[in-house]
């Protein structure tokens, strides 16, 4: 039987290297949603680029809170106009110093930044760096669903993979993000009646970059249907300050090619939008 999957792009807005190779696999039809970072200056750029695919692809916001610049007053007011690293949003947020007040007012300028150049609401929310699924900025997230987006059923990404036991020496990294708030979301989407993917593949050491055609085999045996693949697909860049931009690379070069296309084939999984 064949696995219908959701291939979600994310960082789309973040460069240009980045969101133009997200195009190409729009145009080519290799991707079947992308999520967008819209606390960037070239952001209205971006989404110009982006419009004319808005009936292909799901569309999303991908909530940020540790890159760049914060856009509501309450969050500048609170945390001050620069957002904080990773490891430090983390360890805030499990030692509830995040102001939920200030994050919900953050969500909501982050959507009207969608919707003013988009001219709609998002088709569903995930966290850039999975933040979404923190303690605190959960809470934050589900409001703001709630109050904007529970009349359009959008959905809201559920990191839910599954743990295996040679994660620990391989990919501990999963077991962190999984760590980080992945069963008490979901139950929240449960209890709050909020569509979400039954299941998540993707995560993966991004040093391990040369290997990912033979990963992607495998997020697509581990996946179930109606489940959602995260990618970070880019086009070649030389930017210094992404760490990630080899992987992202390599990840544009297998998804353009024909090997993915010949993988699909040969494991049943067809891309496609969220249903």
């Amino acid at each position: 039987m064949k696995k219908h999957i959701v291939l979600c792009a994310d960082d789309y807005g973040q460069a240009p290297a980045i969101s133009q190779g997200i195009i190409q696999l729009i145009q080519m039809g290799r991707i079947s949603a992308t999520s967008c970072m819209v606390n960037t200056d070239d952001w209205p750029t971006h989404a110009n680029w982006l419009s004319p695919y808005t009936h292909q692809i799901d569309i999303g916001l991908h909530f940020n809170c540790t890159e760049g610049k914060a856009l509501s007053r309450e969050y500048v007011n609170f945390h001050g106009e620069h957002f904080q690293p990773l490891s430090r949003v983390l360890r805030n947020a499990f030692l509830r110093k995040l102001n939920k007040a200030a994050l919900v007012a953050e969500c909501h300028a982050q959507i009207d930044a969608f919707q003013k150049v988009m001219s709609f609401l998002p088709d569903y929310i995930d966290g850039h760096q999975h933040v979404h699924q923190f303690p605190v900025i959960r809470e934050a997230v589900i409001q703001v669903y709630k109050q904007r987006l529970r009349s359009k059923n959008a959905y809201i990404r559920s990191v839910n993979e599954r743990v295996k036991i040679k994660d620990i020496f391989s990919n501990f990294k999963k077991i962190i993000i999984l760590a980080a708030g992945s069963k008490a979301l979901t139950r929240l989407l449960r209890k709050n009646n909020i569509p979400y993917n039954l299941s998540f593949a993707g995560i993966y050491p991004f040093q391990q970059y040369s290997q990912y055609p033979q990963l992607f085999r495998i997020f697509i045996r581990q996946i179930n249907r109606e489940g959602i693949i995260m990618c970070h697909p880019g086009l070649n860049s030389p930017d210094a300050q992404d760490p990630i931009a080899k992987a992202r690379f390599a990840e544009y070069q297998y998804l353009i090619g024909c090997a993915f296309i010949e993988d699909c084939r040969e494991l049943e999984a067809v891309i496609g939008r969220f249903s």
